[in-house]
């Protein structure tokens, strides 16, 4: 190898790239570091190797030395453009599903955390339905944790190796809906170019979760229908059925009987799906398991986001646990997300939470006992404000009296901590006794507003 090549060789393989073609002859007689180097890379390139003839014992030899593909380089050209671009075509599909595999591990913790009774019913009902191919329901309102349910019952049962395919059918149009469920075959209509496996084809010997199957276009139905019961598709165009061995497992936040009485869900579908059925309560009604599951999702969130962030203070678990969270587990992971982003100290406080939630811990709480009649002031006090010309931001006028209370008490703690901090140059100890709190609670204040001891030190005295 002349150092011109090395050269090449060294520049190709700080590139990414998604298909390697090669000379079998030269690959193999100068260039086995090459094929080596290439296999090693982290996202290895699918390796052609172009060999004429069709000796089997070579092509064989071949193999072994790492290629995915021999292709003739005398044959037809248009076959030859049409086996390339097949091969792109698998390492798309094969890169989409290691995507979409990535994005369910990073959104969950591994395991379902519940300590709720109602959950761990329904978490034991999935387990012992895991072992069957019976079609399953799960209800429940969105972000629920309906799909968690479903990869339950994947990774549970006999199918577990097989894949977990999820569709979301309200994020399909209606004019792909078919194609995409059940595939399609080359020119089976204007922009077919080329063949398409659908999904109920890529979930062979696993799970198909239909989510949001409410969506399902009503003359669609019948057809998905068929499919469920015969376990067999048409791909559209094709002139053959293509049988497959799927379980089917759908979810929705809708009443799919209502659905069915207001004749916008088949009867007949609607009983097949619900074989088992199975309903996710909503967080609000087990709150026993916001704490552990916001411990995990922080745990989750500090790896990926590479923060050191190790719980949170109480005023933020009461907090946590005393809000509705409408949105339910997925509003709950996004609140995490965001309060690992902002916090500033190894502890997640109330101020790091959004105002709709902090509003439900002990402080807000304390105000909501105020009673809206006038403080009792010291008349010198009162005199300071009427002389000081005090003047409001002018976006507080659109929010209410509370809030602006809450407002006003949180900035006046603010004030009133950094005058003790200046005054006792960031002594905390001497602070935390004049404000009668404990050390560990001004520390909290503190890091609520951005306060550290350091900035308060008198500077000292240069030795003459």
């Amino acid at each position: 190898m002349t150092a011109e090549d090395a050269s090449a060789q060294r520049s190709l393989l700080q590139e990414s790239f998604d298909l390697a073609v090669l000379d079998a002859g030269a690959a193999l007689a100068d260039g086995p570091a090459l094929m080596a180097a290439l296999r090693a890379l982290p996202d290895r390139p699918t390796l052609v190797l172009l060999e004429g003839g069709h000796d089997a014992a070579r092509r064989a030899v071949l193999v072994a030395a790492g290629a995915d593909a021999v292709l003739d380089p005398g044959s037809d050209p248009n076959s030859l453009h049409a086996a390339l671009a097949a091969l792109i075509e698998r390492r798309r599909e094969r890169r989409l599903e290691r995507h979409r595999a990535a994005l369910r591990e990073r959104r969950q913790p591994v395991d379902l955390v519940t300590t709720s009774p109602a959950m761990h019913e329904v978490v034991e009902t999935a387990r012992r339905v895991a072992f069957a191919d019976s079609p399953a329901l799960i209800l429940g309102e969105t972000g629920a944790g309906k799909e968690r349910i479903a990869a339950l019952i994947h990774a549970a049962g006999p199918r577990a190796k097989g894949p977990f395919i999820t569709v979301n059918c309200a994020a399909l149009p209606a004019d792909l809906f078919e194609s995409e469920l059940f595939g399609h075959v080359k020119g089976a209509f204007t922009g077919a170019h080329r063949s398409h496996r659908g999904q109920f084809e890529l979930a062979d010997r696993g799970v198909l979760l239909l989510d949001e199957v409410a969506e399902v276009p009503l003359h669609l139905q019948a057809k998905l229908l068929r499919a469920i019961q015969d376990q067999q598709i048409r791909p559209v165009g094709a002139d053959e059925p293509v049988f497959v061995d799927v379980r089917i497992v759908a979810a929705t936040n809708r009443d799919l009987r209502a659905e069915v009485e207001a004749g916008r869900f088949r009867g007949d579908l609607y009983y097949r799906l619900s074989v088992i059925e199975l309903v996710v309560p909503p967080l609000r009604e087990r709150p026993e398991d916001i704490p552990a599951l916001a411990d995990a999702y922080l745990a989750v969130q500090r790896q990926q986001l590479g923060r050191d962030v190790q719980g949170f203070t109480e005023d933020a678990r009461v907090a946590l646990v005393r809000y509705p969270w409408p949105g339910n587990v997925r509003e709950l992971v996004n609140v995490i997300e965001r309060a690992v982003l902002l916090c500033r100290g190894s502890m997640i406080d109330i101020g790091d939470l959004p105002v709709a939630i902090a509003r439900h811990g002990p402080a807000y709480a304390a105000l909501e006992a105020v009673p809206d009649a006038p403080f009792d002031i010291p008349s010198e006090v009162r005199a300071l404000v009427a002389d000081a010309d005090i003047k409001l931001p002018s976006a507080w006028a659109e929010r209410s009296w509370k809030e602006v209370r809450a407002a006003l008490l949180l900035e006046g703690e603010r004030e009133y901590l950094t005058v003790l901090l200046r005054q006792t140059h960031g002594r905390v100890g001497e602070v935390a006794r004049h404000a009668g709190i404990s050390s560990r609670a001004l520390f909290d204040k503190m890091r609520r507003h951005g306060l550290r001891k350091e900035d308060f030190r008198a500077p000292r005295k240069r030795a003459k």
